[in-house]
């Protein structure tokens, strides 16, 4: 039996609406191209296709486990970001707007650079930042650093998928710690983060979508939000060239704080502080001294 694509389309929507889900027209209209494998824009050049019984099943399951909280990008394993097209799954966070604006100083920055501008990626996840900058910087090289090799596994697909494999190297562990392994590693131009810097008893108030999907190694900051940034300042004065920039993204109140951890080290100078689109402080830079 045939069903009309269309009425299955507007329930699926209807029940999002029921369970609050935002933007649920768009949403069920991106959950169904998914199922059918089309781009969103032709479900509506024939509005006569229909679906069988089986491919509604899968939509609605889609559907539900949707209104369960599940993010829309782990369901269809897509986040766009910088104007490319990522995969993600449960094993990485899911690349936020926000963070374009650390990689679109980080490329000002380099771009005024001579000959290859070497970047070292802390806490790469989905690798976003790293292809990102290896897209928009062809002089760059970059090395992207995750403790989980869940992460490592998605980042490395994401970079072959974009054609910047071989100008990435990918290294499990914590933090600065894989780089000691490595005596051909020479100090980096820029050092750039996306830290977790979430305070550890605010995660349990975090949305359902973020607190119960999203995985918490990639969240969870610490007991103020801070710890990672004081690491990131101390650790990173060994593999960072003098001259070169340090540059991390901040959550929301964080930057004044971040930017006293950097003076207090004596070690770096011109920091700056840049807001997102929101007008909220962002991002931080620092120049090792």
């Amino acid at each position: 039996m045939r069903l009309k694509g269309m009425e299955i389309l507007r329930k699926g929507q209807k029940i999002l609406e029921c369970h609050n889900i935002p933007a649920s027209r768009l949403e069920a209209e991106l959950l169904m191209a998914h199922m059918l494998k089309c781009q969103r824009h032709d479900l509506y050049l024939a509005r006569d296709w229909t679906l069988d019984a089986s491919q509604a099943q899968r939509f609605f399951d889609l559907i539900y486990r949707r209104c369960e909280g599940c993010p829309i990008q782990y369901i269809t394993n897509k986040q766009e970001f910088m104007g490319l097209e990522f995969y993600v799954d449960q094993r990485v966070l899911i690349p936020r707007a926000d963070t374009e604006i650390l990689v679109e100083h980080v490329i000002k920055w380099a771009s005024q650079r001579v000959g290859t501008v070497r970047i070292l990626d802390i806490g790469t996840g989905s690798g976003a930042i790293a292809i990102s900058l290896a897209l928009f910087l062809p002089r760059a090289r970059i090395t992207a650093v995750d403790i989980s090799a869940g992460a490592l596994e998605v980042a490395r697909l994401n970079a072959c998928r974009h054609g910047v494999e071989d100008r990435i190297a990918f290294l499990e562990g914590d933090l600065f710690s894989p780089l000691d392994g490595h005596t051909d590693v020479q100090p980096f131009d820029v050092v750039v983060s996306n830290p977790p810097y979430i305070p550890t008893q605010e995660i349990e108030n975090l949305e359902r979508h973020i607190r119960d999907y999203e995985p918490r190694i990639a969240l969870d900051g610490g007991h103020d939000g801070l710890k990672f940034y004081s690491r990131l300042a101390r650790e990173g004065l060994n593999w960072l060239r003098t001259g070169g920039l340090l540059a991390v993204e901040v959550g929301y109140g964080q930057a004044q704080k971040v930017k006293s951890i950097l003076e207090n080290t004596g070690c770096y100078v011109d920091i700056a502080i840049y807001k997102d689109l929101a007008g909220i402080e962002r991002v931080v830079f620092a120049i090792r001294r």
